[in-house]
């Protein structure tokens, strides 16, 4: 799950959007940060853990060919960014629209995330990066830009086109497993270690 769908189950579990934010943009120890934003990296990190275990995952990953099953994990975060902003209405009571200005006018806002939280999410409204993820041209500029910030880009160039070979399995997969991360969202929410 990429940004879309990680500040979607902030908000449905009411924890920090900064927090699941910055879930990729912080490493490491995060007993020092704000509690609301330990919340919400621990959660985001909860939820990628959970979902990775999935064997429906795994299944996924073995369909993409030889050159990107390192990166398969990246392209299927995006995939599924992609699916739930195609069936927005199925799972959110807001337009996406609304939800997408909503969620950056609270990130912008919100003192508590770190500095290159800013920079990204000031890139992210401008270009409207979590609406984008509505079409194929909006997977496509995002893992461009993704493959530009990895050491070997070769890795995920082109790799938006194996998304678009499976997108059936993909769709299925994401239909039988977000309902269910939307649950265990709002469990684990519950069930913080430093409530």
């Amino acid at each position: 799950m990429n940004f879309l769908a990680h500040l979607h189950l902030a908000h449905i579990t009411d924890t920090s959007l900064a927090g699941a934010l910055a879930g990729d943009l912080v490493k490491g120890p995060i007993d020092h940060l704000p509690h609301p934003l330990q919340q919400g990296i621990w959660l985001h990190r909860q939820l990628d853990s959970r979902i990775d275990a999935q064997p429906q995952m795994q299944t996924l990953k073995a369909l993409f060919p030889h050159p990107y099953r390192r990166t398969a994990g990246i392209l299927l975060d995006m995939a599924f960014d992609h699916q739930l902003a195609s069936h927005w209405s199925g799972y959110h009571h807001d337009s996406l629209e609304h939800f997408c200005q909503q969620s950056y006018h609270t990130l912008l806002t919100d003192p508590q995330l770190p500095q290159v939280g800013h920079r990204l999410v000031s890139n992210m409204a401008r270009g409207d990066w979590l609406g984008s993820y509505r079409y194929r041209e909006g997977i496509a500029l995002a893992v461009n830009g993704i493959s530009r910030r990895l050491s070997r880009p070769q890795l995920l160039e082109g790799g938006d086109a194996v998304l678009w070979q499976h997108h059936e399995e993909i769709s299925d997969t994401f239909m039988e497993l977000y309902p269910k991360m939307m649950d265990y969202a709002r469990q684990r929410a519950l069930e913080w270690p430093n409530r």
